[in-house]
């Protein structure tokens, strides 16, 4: 009997661990209007302190994640929900694309989630228009900022591990420059490609669907990892720090990419020879043989 009492106290201790857990963005209410939503996780904020971090992020493509993709977003909205599979336009199904293009709509009302569905819509087939214009105004707003990559994703890794992520706590690799400003936790997770691969991969939505927007995780893991690669995405994504480029990016792709040229000149007779004068046309030509090899750890191209 004693042995059952025990048990079951510690149940009930371990029920309100899990009850009690802070959660990112619980305390707050959900944001109706996209301002509201930007105020609350703004990078810019985070910028008065990483200045030079922020610059980098602002040069990123991170910083237009939303607007750099607005052709796939909208066909999975219109293509896909609207026309194959007959399913009504949810933040459910808006968060299947902008859970990684822009995390901190998770933070949004249901009403808010779906409005920016449309303006997707609305951004790509009238960009030339006034609603259009405005539409594309509003989107650039969002991307993936400092608080979905330090905060949102930072435990995502293992989140029966971790936890959730705590709000106002700001997860890094060292967890160092804790100030006044907010809690700094160390999160190892932050430099392995398995963090990255929470976008750059397949996704898992909370209703089981898995998404595959690409295959660069896959051609990483069974590709370069299988063949002894060791490198992760860090290390070579990084050399530009918060910019994260790839190939976008001229130096990158040189680095990911040998080539070689192999040139073997020679002259040949021209077409038709009709006099002795033709016979002595020889022309000056070559055989140009280029090499291309790849570098990186993974598919090229690939996203």
């Amino acid at each position: 009997m004693r042995k059952y009492k025990n048990t079951w106290l510690l149940l009930c201790s371990s029920l309100f661990w899990v009850v009690s857990y802070p959660i990112a963005g619980q305390c707050t209410p959900e944001a109706t209007t996209i301002d509201e939503l930007v105020e609350k996780y703004d990078s810019q904020k985070c910028g008065g302190c990483h200045e030079e971090i922020y610059q980098e992020w602002q040069n990123s493509w991170h910083a237009k994640a939303v607007n750099s993709s607005l052709g796939g977003i909208r066909n999975f909205i219109e293509v896909g929900l609207k026309k194959e599979w007959n399913t009504p336009l949810t933040k459910n199904e808006v968060l299947k694309c902008l859970d990684c293009h822009a995390p901190i709509v998770n933070f949004a009302s249901e009403e808010l989630a779906r409005d920016i569905g449309r303006l997707i819509v609305t951004a790509k087939d009238f960009p030339t228009t006034p609603t259009g214009t405005e539409a594309l105004k509003e989107l650039a707003k969002l991307n993936v900022g400092c608080y979905a990559c330090h905060n949102i994703k930072a435990t995502g890794v293992a989140p029966g591990l971790r936890g959730r992520p705590q709000e106002g706590v700001m997860y890094g690799p060292t967890g160092e420059d804790g100030d006044d400003f907010h809690t700094s936790v160390e999160t190892v997770d932050l430099k392995t490609s398995a963090f990255c691969m929470q976008c750059h991969g397949v996704y898992h939505a909370p209703d089981g669907e898995t998404i595959q927007c690409n295959t660069l995780s896959g051609s990483y893991r069974h590709g370069y990892l299988a063949a002894g690669g060791s490198k992760t995405c860090q290390e070579c994504h990084s050399a530009k720090g918060h910019m994260f480029p790839g190939g976008h990016d001229l130096d990158t792709v040189k680095q990911g990419l040998g080539f070689n040229v192999q040139i073997a000149k020679y002259k040949h007779l021209p077409g038709q020879i009709t006099s002795v004068k033709d016979a002595n046309k020889w022309v000056p030509s070559a055989i140009v043989t280029a090499f291309i090899e790849n570098r990186a750890g993974h598919r090229i191209p690939d996203g």
